[in-house]
């Protein structure tokens, strides 16, 4: 039964990643920059001092270019994730330059401890997390890609408002959850938002 799951799991899994992979680059641009507009007009970003963010890759929401603006126009701390064995870790980052190709080549910043996110600066400063997944639903499921990466991170960090970013075409009616897959607070798509 278990594997039956799993694999309906990874079937639905791949099939909404194909459905984001099949947008063009221009589309993934036009799509990323309709939600960066709407991330920017919710009160709950308006309202973060810190963002943490995801480096987008392959065929996910954009976030570079939105990373270079919030680090340009300096109103927000811009921390970043780093892969360490099998969790993340998010580090600050002051400029472009903090990144090095890490995980599977995706940008990550470099470690340093002075720079880590703690429990303590969530607990004192209004913090939002940029959340990437896979597939999601209306009743705010996410699915991600199966390492549980997110999951783990926000279950350490219950004071974070998370976000997650989708294309339209991510959203199905019903994602299987279990009981460590954590909701986000609100899904920003290019075409609404899911509260």
């Amino acid at each position: 039964m278990e594997k039956k799951t799993f694999s309906s799991k990874q079937e639905l899994r791949n099939r909404y990643l194909n459905y984001r992979n099949s947008l063009s680059v221009k589309e993934r641009k036009e799509k990323s920059a309709k939600i960066w507009e709407q991330l920017k007009k919710e009160e709950a970003f308006q309202h973060a001092q810190i963002l943490l963010v995801y480096m987008d890759y392959r065929s996910e929401v954009m976030t570079t270019g939105l990373v270079e603006e919030l680090i340009a126009s300096g109103e927000k701390r811009i921390f970043a994730p780093k892969v360490e064995g099998m969790d993340i870790q998010f580090y600050e980052v002051f400029g472009m330059e903090d990144f090095e190709e890490g995980y599977q080549g995706i940008r990550e910043p470099l470690k340093d401890k002075a720079r880590l996110f703690t429990n303590k600066i969530s607990q004192e400063e209004e913090c939002m997390i940029l959340v990437p997944g896979a597939v999601f639903d209306r009743q705010r499921g996410r699915m991600g890609y199966g390492k549980g990466f997110y999951d783990r991170y926000l279950a350490s960090f219950p004071a974070l408002y998370s976000t997650a970013l989708a294309f339209e075409c991510q959203i199905t009616k019903k994602v299987p959850v279990e009981e460590h897959d954590i909701r986000p607070n609100m899904i920003i798509t290019d075409t609404e938002v899911i509260r």
